[in-house]
């Protein structure tokens, strides 16, 4: 941005260089989902580059063994978990439509820290001691992200030179160097020689896709989000709409009123919404539907305000407890804004190293379901359901909030509430991204333990079944229930940026 780039360009670096300085979370073996406000053209767009199964992949896939798990863990570690990995493409892709600067000058600072190295955070270097395992099962994953065999710790400096050269050779030859070039054949080779199924076709035929992003409304706001394959915005507007039929503000933020209220919601549009979506090339559910005041109102009938009605088989999302995601925000003077949310699936991804490359690979493979007949099981090209939520707020067609989360199946939920403490409850931005905040998985719903007992005491009464998730231990920074950024234009064109404190991010601000 001080070079004059706008948000576009400073999205695009900024998620370069996450991959750098954030390995477990996202990095160009992965995918994402961009949803952008162009502010001179005062519309929305929304780009899906999410890792596609490749071509050889069927339902059958996996073998999935009697107590329900996938047999040697094949669909979250090693060869078999990887899927065509889009960040690449769809970063070159968003640059050359809404961009001003060149492809290759976004990498430059990532190769810079790559080479130079980084610090490492208490949020990494806590992840890190908790996947480092998966790592030691692989020789190059251990020689380029281990010491010795061991996890960083916070306050180590971490290089990783083969992933600054791979960075200046895609800048040198440009995006295709991923997918056509000799980088591309290294990973083909690499992965094929271990018994994965991503071929040269898989990677060559990849194209991001431009989608319509899904819109509705909350009381006197426009609310934008993420459309099919994230089961998201689909969730949260149907959740907002049931919302709009009770006085959540009576009850006061963080009541058992207002929480009831919430998690009898969230039951019903999750489960709701996610018997049905999946990749839309393979699934054609009827959002206008999902997403009506009808429907809302119907199922708001349905909820009473003292007791529980969680229905029985409400369950997580992508049936996947990976919380391994980065979110961004970045906001430019004109006001086109980006709100873009990536992963490599679980921590550290599937595990693998391209060698010689720093590449780090998804295991998002494990975003399906691996039994068969099933909305979102595996497919030849499918593109997994997802929770991530980039979204973006109107009010009388101007934008107002960007946010999303990190969190797997938790990203839904925490931007929700987030959302929810700015509109609903006047919070300003950095208390309603700190608030405590509930998840719901299955029936139960999980509390963070900053909420006050009295009331988890009156939820129980209520008849919920309630879990207060207490951290693992002194080093667990409380990532289990998401990591917010946010940014906001205040009505007087003032920017406020927020971080979460759940996790290591920073808001700036530029003059």
């Amino acid at each position: 941005m001080k070079k004059g780039g706008n948000a576009i360009d400073a999205a695009v670096t900024m998620a370069h260089v996450l991959g750098v300085a954030a390995p477990a979370f996202s990095g160009i073996g992965g995918g994402g989902f961009a949803l952008i406000w162009l502010g001179k053209e005062e519309r929305a767009t929304f780009v899906d580059f999410r890792e596609r199964a490749p071509l050889a992949a069927n339902e059958d896939l996996f073998k999935v063994t009697s107590s329900g798990r996938v047999a040697r863990e094949e669909n979250a570690v090693g060869y078999k978990a990887i899927a065509v990995p889009g960040a690449i493409s769809g970063h070159a892709s968003i640059l050359e439509e809404h961009g001003t600067l060149k492809f290759g000058e976004t990498l430059d600072e990532a190769a810079r820290i790559a080479k130079r190295g980084f610090r490492v955070d208490r949020t990494l270097a806590y992840v890190w001691k908790l996947g480092y395992r998966k790592l030691l099962r692989f020789h190059e994953s251990s020689l380029t992200y281990l010491r010795k065999n061991h996890p960083y710790r916070e306050g180590d400096n971490v290089s990783i030179p083969t992933l600054s050269r791979t960075l200046t050779t895609i800048r040198q030859k440009g995006g295709e160097e991923f997918y056509t070039g000799t980088l591309g054949r290294t990973i083909i080779n690499h992965i094929a020689a271990n018994g994965g199924l991503i071929t040269n076709r898989d990677l060559e035929d990849f194209k991001p896709t431009t989608r319509n992003a899904i819109q509705g409304s909350y009381k006197d706001y426009e609310i934008i989000s993420a459309p099919p394959p994230s089961a998201s915005g689909a969730v949260m507007l149907q959740t907002l709409n049931i919302l709009e039929n009770f006085h959540l503000d009576g009850s006061g933020a963080g009541s058992s009123g207002a929480l009831h209220i919430l998690a009898e919601a969230l039951a019903r549009s999750s489960l709701s919404c996610r018997a049905t979506i999946s990749d839309p090339d393979f699934t054609n559910p009827n959002l206008d539907k999902l997403v009506s005041k009808e429907v809302a109102t119907a199922q708001a009938s349905t909820i009473t305000l003292k007791h529980s009605s969680v229905p029985a088989e409400t369950g997580m999302l992508a049936g996947t407890p990976a919380s391994n995601t980065t979110h961004l925000v970045a906001i430019d003077g004109e006001h086109n804004i980006v709100s873009l949310t990536e992963s490599l699936e679980c921590y550290f991804g599937s595990g693998v190293t391209v060698p010689g490359t720093g590449v780090l690979l998804n295991d998002t493979m494990h975003d399906f379901e691996p039994q068969p007949h099933l909305p979102n099981s595996v497919a030849s090209r499918k593109i997994p359901m997802s929770s991530m939520s980039p979204t973006i707020v109107l009010k009388e067609g101007k934008p107002i909030l960007a946010l999303g989360s990190a969190g797997g199946p938790r990203i839904i939920s925490s931007t929700l509430q987030t959302l929810l403490n700015v509109l609903e409850f006047r919070m300003p931005l950095a208390d309603a991204v700190a608030a405590p905040r509930i998840h719901l998985e299955r029936t139960k719903i999980q509390l963070e333990p900053t909420i006050k007992r009295v009331v988890v005491s009156e939820l129980r009464r209520m008849g919920h079944s309630v879990q207060v998730k207490k951290r693992m231990g002194k080093h667990d920074p409380g990532l289990y229930f998401g990591g917010v950024h946010a940014a906001q234009i205040s009505g007087d064109g003032t920017l406020i940026g927020a971080s979460d404190p759940r996790r290591d991010g920073l808001a700036v601000g530029l003059s």
